[in-house]
């Protein structure tokens, strides 16, 4: 229960840091966007973008938080279950990454973002994709 405890509030925090820069916030941003090899970002999120990420922080948050019994007041269902199952096959599909700029399998390493990506976020990914699978299999 522990282990669900923190992954919710890790989804839950991941979810204001996204808020934060759809918002115009600037910290931390240069080292979360995939960069070539001169250092040029992959792609522009934009406002509504970075907003749709942290809606879907926020709704596996919720996922997680109903499947495993945190929020007791929602009772689980088959969607939710359905669900649970989708968010670990997002967090597993983001572990593995596009084989060049993210997850396990990049080739560009030596960016801001992949060395970040290699300490933090896949790691981070593949955890929630086993959190996920765990309450699946066990609810």
């Amino acid at each position: 229960m522990i282990l669900q405890i923190i992954s919710c509030l890790i989804l839950f925090f991941l979810t204001f840091i996204h808020v934060y820069w759809a918002f115009g916030g600037t910290k931390g941003i240069s080292a979360v966007i995939p960069q070539d090899n001169h250092n040029q970002y992959k792609f522009n999120p934009g406002k509504w973008g970075t907003l749709l990420v942290a809606v879907c922080l926020f709704s596996s948050c919720l996922v997680l938080g109903i499947q495993s019994s945190l929020i007791p007041f929602i009772k689980q269902s088959k969607l939710v279950h359905i669900l649970c199952f989708f968010c670990f096959l997002v967090f597993g599909l983001r572990a593995m990454g596009d084989f060049n700029y993210v997850g396990l399998f990049k080739k560009r390493r030596k960016t801001s973002f992949s060395k970040m990506d290699t300490i933090a976020y896949t790691p981070l990914c593949l955890f929630l994709s086993f959190i996920f699978i765990y309450v699946f299999m066990t609810k």
